[in-house]
Formats: C-alpha cells, structure tokens, sequence
C-alpha cells in the first residue's frame, strides 16, 4: 500500500495529466498509462481478495470476512467488478485532478484533496473514531492514527481500496460515499473548467474538451456496472459490510458478543478505548475463565496475545500475590506490560505488516 500511495497514485496523475495535454497522440505514453492504471487495480485487489479468503482471516473474523465466493460464477464476477472498480476509481480521480490543475493549476487539486481530507477527518472525530486500532501510548496513538487515516483516505481516494470499508478504517458507509463523491467529482471539476476556462492556455490539444463529459460518462458507467455487480456478486451476509455504518469500536465489541472465546480474546489486539465502556464485563469474563485456560492453555492463548491482556484485568491482577501462580517466563512478560502498549518499532512493524498485503 506504500508503493501505491507514494509512487503509483502520483504517476498515474501525472500520465492522465499528460494525455490530456497532448497535441497529438502519443502510443507510448497511453500505453505507459493503461499500464500503471492496471497495475496499481491488480495490486488494490490482489490485497482485498487474498486477506478476505484466508482461511485465518474467515475463522477468526468472519464478522467482516467472507464476502468473495470461492468457487462459481460469482467468484468471477466478483473478482472482475474488483478490478473495473479500481481501474475506473483511479483514473476518474486522476481524470478530477488533473482537470483542475488545468484550471486552477496544483493549488486548486490541493485545495480540493485537502478540503475532502478535512472532512473526512472530522467525521471521524464527530463519530469518536479517528483513533486507530494499534495499542500505542496516547500521543503516539494520535499521531500514528493521523496518518493512517490520511494515508488510507488517499489511497482509497484514488483506488476504491475495497479493504477500507473495514471499520477499523473508514467503515463502509463513507467508503461508499467516498466512491460516489469521486465519480461525481468528475463532473464537478469539468463543469469548472467550463466555468473558469484554463488556468494556463492549452492549443491544439488531442483530447477536446467536448470529449470530457464522454470520458466522465464512460467511466462512471462502467463504475457502476463494478459496484453492482460486487454487491450483488457478494456473499448475502456481507453485502451489508459495502454500507456499513458501524464504528471501530462498535465492531470490535461484536467480536466480545460472539460468545466465543477465541473470539472475544481479539478484543486485546486494539487500544484499550476500544472496550472501556464495558471493561467490567470483560473483566468479570477473564474472572470466569482464567484459572481454566492456565490449566488446559488453549492453542489461541499464545503468548504473543497473555502479553496484550492488561495485568490488572486479571483475577487478582492487581495484586502482586497473581504473580505467583504464573512460571519464570509469564512472570517477566506480566511484570513488564503493566499498562503495556506496542513501541513504535512495533508499531512501524504492524504498519510494514498491514501495507504488505
């Protein structure tokens, strides 16, 4: 995901950019552009299709996972509405910004990327879920959540990265909307190109600017016949995750009522904020099963996750007499997480992990 906010999103601007500028044709760089775009649509959705089919990822989080059909019809049309969908986000948005860099030059794009972020920003913040999921100490919490959510915003911006309507990211209802407001946009920024003419003068160009609104209508066609048939290709039990408007929290305390302790154990994997509001209750659940998973250590109980679960949750936890029931080994790790949360090399590392899909 790095790659393609920092490298691919930026040439692909710049190619649309350019092709519009054009006074003749030029094979080559139409070419290179078709390229990029394919290429950055196989990447979004080689991501979205290998995490949602893991059999891990539908075990343990099939809450949210499960929506590509594995075998049949569905599971081409679905895998292809990815591809279109992301093919026509990117160069739609691409098409947006380059439009009104010829109108207002790059201040206008920037003005327009930066309203769209401040935006969405604050409905996060409305919402109470600009917080991200990672356990970081409070000032490293919103500096780290800061730029993710600017980072994914931008790459769903301009790829319609089907993973962001995961709630911990920005949820499926303003995915959607995200994904309507870009297409719209399109015809937002030709109407001022119209409107305010160019920013710099531009003769004898290839692309006329009568074939604007044809190149917007093509695209958002075929945009829609993506959606739709992603929708409708789905799974039923997750078709409801494309409009979605659970938060971050909400979502993770769905894992806590599943019933299921493997389950309700993941609520330990997310900052701390993420389950204050019924702290008691998960507190009164490791009272009621930790002395059981102690004795019998199911395979779910790694130490990876004893590391996550805050000592003074733990029956007894707040008194120092707790330690004594644990070996050498649990001791250390307890003894050294009081009020534990991920340093930032950890942090960086999660990221890395995230991004590498």
């Amino acid at each position: 995901m790095c790659e393609v906010f920092s490298e691919s999103i930026p040439m692909a601007v710049i190619q649309v950019r350019n092709v519009l500028n054009l006074k003749e044709i030029d094979w080559i760089v139409c070419i290179a552009l078709l390229f990029s775009v394919v290429f950055v649509s196989e990447a979004v959705t080689y991501m979205t299709f290998m995490k949602d089919i893991s059999e891990e990822s539908r075990r343990t989080g099939k809450i949210f996972y499960g929506f590509v059909p594995l075998s049949g019809v569905k599971l081409v049309v679905v895998k292809w509405s990815m591809y279109l969908l992301s093919f026509c986000q990117l160069l739609g948005k691409s098409f947006e910004i380059a439009i009104l860099t010829q109108v207002g030059g790059k201040a206008l794009a920037v003005g327009v990327l930066g309203g769209e972020m401040v935006v969405y920003l604050i409905y996060k913040l409305v919402r109470r879920d600009f917080r991200y999921w990672m356990t970081l100490p409070r000032g490293t919490s919103l500096a780290f959540s800061l730029i993710l959510r600017v980072t994914v915003k931008v790459v769903c911006d301009f790829t319609g990265f089907l993973h962001a309507r995961h709630p911990y990211e920005m949820g499926g209802c303003y995915w959607l909307f995200n994904m309507v407001w870009t297409q719209a946009s399109v015809f937002g920024a030709i109407k001022l190109k119209e409107e305010y003419g160019f920013f710099e003068p531009f003769e004898d160009r290839f692309v006329l600017d009568e074939n604007y609104v044809m190149v917007a209508t093509v695209l958002m066609v075929a945009w829609s016949m993506a959606i739709f048939g992603l929708i409708l290709g789905s799974e039923k039990d997750f078709r409801s995750t494309f409009y979605s408007s659970k938060t971050a929290k909400g979502y993770k305390k769905l894992f806590f009522e599943s019933g299921e302790n493997e389950k309700m154990i993941k609520i330990f994997e997310s900052h701390p904020r993420y389950y204050a509001s019924y702290i008691e209750e998960v507190k009164d659940w490791l009272g009621e099963n930790w002395s059981s998973w102690h004795s019998t250590r199911p395979s779910w109980l790694s130490d990876k996750v004893i590391d996550r679960i805050p000592l003074h949750l733990l029956p007894g936890g707040e008194d120092e007499g707790v330690l004594d029931e644990l070996d050498d080994g649990e001791r250390l790790r307890f003894q050294s997480q009081r009020g534990h949360n991920l340093s930032v090399r950890e942090a960086v590392g999660l990221i890395n992990e995230i991004t590498s899909w």
